[in-house]
């Protein structure tokens, strides 16, 4: 890949709707920039199946703004990506054609698999040197994905229907948290994760890292990170101890008092328990006493995939 120039990718997640925009030069970032909105488009996916009206306009609304930033940044080429929310609910074509009919703008719908594999990509663009075998934890607001590889490619990948929104809305109504629904929560968690980390555990990865919005606030909670730098934040070490605790704190506290947490964006507070029990017990399973939180992910993963299928 040797396209140089400013590029902008959008990933419309089931929690946020993300945009980097950034220069590359011979294939690597000299410059990045990364905004992020809160729309919760999946919100309510799981149960009714269907995205909301209102949340789809103010996510196609976002999705016009950040077009604007892009045009004024000068890009090349636009990208817009959709994920689990818009993959499981049965009227993402209204999504679609808004989209299309204010814009101009094409979405990309990826699959779990695809999502698993860009991220990976990602994670690469960040440790270009390494050849460590390395397990990437993705957990977003609809799924998880787990992936498994070193620098010569992906050993194995995985999608679940697990995420930080997907589970809140399927098991936690409660505020505090209320202790039958906690153990009804992780006995799902387990139904539904302990199969690929067995797999996982097969391969024996050597470093657990983290991207996106649950590993992102994991570790600016650990950095009471009150403005986010991705200077300070990409390659830092969570400790599992250090997430247990975090968890606990949330879990005493109600959803209010959450938002005075520094480092936790008062839009996930009611979201991020749900994420954090995912990452605990992941790094439980596999014994893992740290992770490490990847800045760059899934939209600079996107970005190289892009560019590689269509070279011009």
């Amino acid at each position: 890949m040797t396209k140089n120039g400013k590029f902008g990718v959008v990933d419309m997640g089931t929690n946020s709707v993300r945009l980097l925009l950034c220069h590359l030069e011979e294939g690597r970032f000299q410059s990045v920039d990364k905004q992020v909105k809160m729309t919760r488009l999946g919100k309510g996916v799981n149960e009714t199946g269907k995205l909301d009206e209102e949340r789809v306009i103010e996510t196609v609304e976002v999705v016009k703004t950040f077009l604007r930033d892009a045009q004024k940044y000068g890009v090349l080429d636009f990208y817009v990506m959709a994920t689990s929310a818009v993959r499981d609910a049965s009227n993402a074509n209204e999504l679609k054609q808004l989209l299309k009919r204010e814009t101009g703008l094409e979405i990309d719908v990826i699959s779990g698999q695809d999502e698993a594999i860009v991220g990976f990509q990602g994670v690469l663009a960040g440790r270009p040197n390494s050849n460590q075998r390395v397990l990437v934890i993705d957990i977003g607001g609809g799924s998880t994905e787990l992936i498994v590889g070193d620098a010569s490619g992906i050993l194995f990948s995985t999608s679940i229907d697990a995420g930080a929104v997907r589970m809140t809305g399927a098991f936690l109504s409660q505020d505090p948290v209320d202790a039958l629904e906690k153990t009804e929560m992780f006995q799902a968690i387990q139904l539904l994760f302990d199969p690929a980390l067995n797999q996982v555990k097969a391969l024996n990865p050597s470093v657990a890292i983290g991207i996106g919005g649950t590993a992102a606030t994991f570790a600016a909670m650990d950095l009471e990170m009150v403005s986010y730098s991705r200077e300070k934040i990409h390659g830092r070490s969570v400790l599992t101890d250090k997430v247990q605790g975090l968890i606990e704190t949330l879990e005493r506290n109600s959803i209010e008092e959450r938002k005075k947490i520094p480092g936790l964006e008062p839009k996930r507070a009611d979201i991020i328990y749900a994420g954090g029990c995912i990452l605990k017990y992941i790094l439980d399973a596999l014994a893992f006493e740290a992770y490490e939180f990847s800045d760059f992910d899934n939209l600079e993963g996107y970005l190289y995939t892009q560019l590689k299928t269509h070279k011009k």
